[in-house]
Order: C-alpha cells, then structure tokens, then sequence
C-alpha cells in the first residue's frame, strides 16, 4: 500500500516519503519530452506511482523549485519526492519555469509500456513494443533521449522516493536572519538502482555505497551544502527508504 508521511527531525525542515510495497512485476510506463532547454522523463509503475526528471539549461534555484513542483503537483499525482530537477551545468540560460510545465504536461499525456534497464551505471528507458529508445541518464544523471542498451539488468518493483530539507548545525542567528538548507533527494527504482540527488556542484558523499546508485549534482537547489553532519545522515536516511 501507498504511503505517504511527513516527519519532523531535529535539524531538518521535513521530510516526505513516498514508500511502496514490492510489485511482482514492474510494468513501467514511460514517456519523453523537451521544451526550450528543457527535457524530461517521465515513469509511472504498475501501481501508479509517478516519478519525474527534469534536466534543464538554466539554474535551478530553490525559488524555481519550490514554484515549478507545486505547480505539477497540482496537475499530476505526484508527491515532491518524486519530482528531480536537475541544471545540465552547460548553460547559464534565463529561467523559463513554464517551459518545465509544459514539458512534464506532455511527457505524461504520451506514457507508453516501456522497459527500464540498469546497464553500464546507467539507467536506459526503452519503449516495451520496439525498444524505441525513450530517455537514458548517464552516471551522472544527464538526460537524453538516445543511448539506449538491450544488455543489463531489467528493473521490476515500483517506484519509492524520499525528500528532505536539511538545516545544517549553526550558532545563533538575528531574529531577520535565514539559515539556509538544503535538499536531500533520492528515487530508487525496484532493488537495481536509486538515483541519489544533492544540490549545487556537491562533491560524491564519503562513506557511500556506490553500486547501483546514479548520482546526480546540481539538482533542486544551485548551492552546494556544507560538509555537515546532518547532511550526510539525511543522505543514509533517503537511501535506506529507497534502495
């Protein structure tokens, strides 16, 4: 059954999980779209549960963020768990946040049974009638709509994400002061593999199990977090409820 909750933790904003039983088989649905600089793919399990990564040729700041996700939330059955925002780090183009809209708007409406493969640390999206190519995303988690495998491992099991904002650990602050935080993102997909995202140019976190995890920086926020110890126990916290 479908879970869904939100936690308060001490030095953290929050966080949401969107926890799913194992499936017995995936049946993914998948779809791809681009607007502007912006490119998405969009996933939907057997159960469907949704899950959305949005690369884009522009920053993504927290404002953007924070407005682009309550604006597909409202349309789409989606959590913000399941929602990944990621700057491509080659451009530096005027935000376009509609374009974000419209590209998640379209990817949605085009679902079709695809295959899903974890090959090469990368994740391939086939689509299930031809093996048309859909999405692939790289170590890093760069979106594009080639570089499709048929060798691998196939994914079944269902979607789970978690997402936290961190507060890292500070002194005293004035009452006019804002402490910063910082997203902690990850989207397991079955048992194969679970895309880990943090914010800004955030180096690969110590002490991390590198298999079977794509890592994707620049995601959801343009700063990069401090080396904080919350930070790195928010990020075992997401991959012990997604992987």
């Amino acid at each position: 059954m479908r879970t869904r909750s939100w936690i308060k933790l001490a030095g953290c904003i929050g966080i949401d999980l969107l926890l799913i039983g194992a499936l017995s088989a995936a049946d993914y649905k998948a779809a791809s779209a681009d607007a502007g600089s912006v490119s998405v793919l969009a996933l939907e399990d057997a159960r469907g549960t949704r899950a959305v990564f949005i690369q884009t040729g522009f920053r993504i700041t927290r404002q953007i963020a924070d407005f682009v996700s309550a604006r597909i939330m409202k349309t789409h059955e989606l959590d913000r768990a399941g929602i990944l925002l990621r700057w491509n780090g080659l451009g530096a183009r005027p935000p376009q946040p509609d374009d974000v809209v419209v590209a998640v708007d379209q990817a949605f409406t085009k679902l079709e049974p695809a295959v899903l493969r974890y090959t090469h640390r990368g994740l391939s999206v086939a689509a299930d009638e031809f093996e048309h190519c859909l999405a692939s995303l790289s170590p890093d988690a760069s979106l594009a709509f080639e570089g499709c495998w048929k060798d691998g491992t196939e994914i079944t099991g269902g979607i789970r994400a978690a997402f936290q904002m961190v507060e890292p650990a500070h002194g005293l602050v004035r009452r006019d002061e804002t402490v910063p935080s910082y997203p902690v993102q990850a989207i397991g997909l079955g048992k194969v593999v679970t895309i880990l995202a943090l914010s800004g140019e955030a180096p690969f976190p110590e002490g991390v199990n590198p298999r079977g995890l794509i890592y994707a920086p620049f995601s959801n926020e343009s700063t990069a977090p401090p080396k904080d110890a919350r930070i790195a126990a928010a990020v075992q916290r997401v991959l012990a409820r997604t992987r």
